[in-house]
């Protein structure tokens, strides 16, 4: 018997899972306008978006590394941040060396081996792509890691080195001049856990912006994007040091039929399912007595993927049962 060799290679994108949407609602393939696809596009959004309603989506857990600001106790959260799972304050130990600097480059020698594990930049002018290098003897230069975030003058932006191992040399570069104030690096980070706050707890502070080391946090789902309210505010110190936020995400958006929907493999006729059962409320073509069927698959189908999506890990339980005393 003759197997492909492959292992998850198929490409299911959104045409497909539209398309056979369409099908388990019974439609033939001419019966399928281009209106059609173009509701049933909006509603694999609206389905997908409801789905973190429910749970997290194991997939759609994400780090995220946010700065702060001195005096500044809000901070905003990034799009489509549904709740922020677990907070964490770190800090580092700052690494140093001698710079050799032009317009597009930032080269650290430190003499002995050192590791890098973070780099933040306070940026003097807008953020540009930058790529990270390190070499034992500063000719041949090794690439670990690339950046691409967007910052305006006065803002921070961190950037962690996965995998950093100890090099002599460090390097940032970029095609696009790089305008900033200061760049600092550090290895060793250390995080403390922030603890959460309700909004009674939060609102009950007598002084919000008391300056301090952030121990607690306020999350607030606000519009147009989330926020968290640190307490105490950052003080100055809390400039070099970095969120570490992680998150449960909107799953990404399917912007056409070409592109792929950003669900696993195991999910994928789950949400077939949903979508069936989605685009037959609205098309008036679908057998009316077909619907609760489409439902009731959806939502078995629903269930079996929920089911499986877990990380596998042991569940601790703890009561919080106490000694009674009289």
């Amino acid at each position: 018997m003759a197997y492909s060799g492959e292992v998850s290679t198929t490409v299911f994108n959104a045409i497909k899972v539209v398309d056979h949407a369409f099908r388990r609602c019974r439609l033939p393939a001419q019966a399928i306008t281009a209106e059609m696809q173009t509701y049933a596009l909006e509603s694999l959004y609206l389905f997908l978006s409801d789905l973190a309603n429910v749970k997290t989506p194991s997939w759609c857990i994400e780090k995220v590394i946010l700065p702060m600001y001195e005096n500044q106790p809000v901070v905003t959260l990034p799009n489509g941040t549904v709740e922020v799972l677990n907070l964490n304050y770190r800090t580092l130990q700052p690494v140093t060396g001698s710079v050799v600097s032009t317009s597009t480059s930032y080269t650290v020698n430190f003499t002995t081996q050192t590791t890098v594990d973070t780099i933040g930049i306070e940026w003097a002018g807008n953020a540009v792509p930058l790529t990270f290098q390190v070499s034992t003897n500063g000719i041949v230069w090794v690439t670990v890691g690339t950046s691409s975030d967007t910052a305006t003058a006065g803002e921070i932006t961190w950037t962690d080195i996965s995998g950093a191992l100890a090099y002599q040399y460090f390097r940032i570069t970029s095609a696009s001049p790089i305008l900033y104030t200061v760049i600092t690096m550090g290895n060793l980070p250390q995080e403390i856990p922030l603890g959460q706050l309700n909004r009674d707890s939060y609102v009950n502070q007598s002084n919000k912006v008391f300056p301090g080391r952030p121990s607690n946090y306020y999350f607030q789902r606000d519009l147009p994007q989330p926020v968290v309210n640190l307490w105490p505010a950052p003080f100055s110190s809390a400039e070099q040091a970095q969120l570490i936020l992680w998150r449960h995400r909107q799953i990404m958006d399917t912007q056409n039929l070409q592109q792929d929907v950003e669900i696993p493999q195991r999910w994928i006729n789950a949400i077939v399912d949903g979508l069936a059962a989605a685009v037959a409320s609205e098309t008036p073509a679908v057998d009316m007595q077909l619907m609760a069927i489409l439902a009731q698959k959806a939502a078995i189908s629903l269930q079996r993927a929920w089911d499986g999506d877990n990380d596998g890990s042991p569940i601790q339980i703890n009561p919080g049962i106490g000694v009674y005393t009289r």
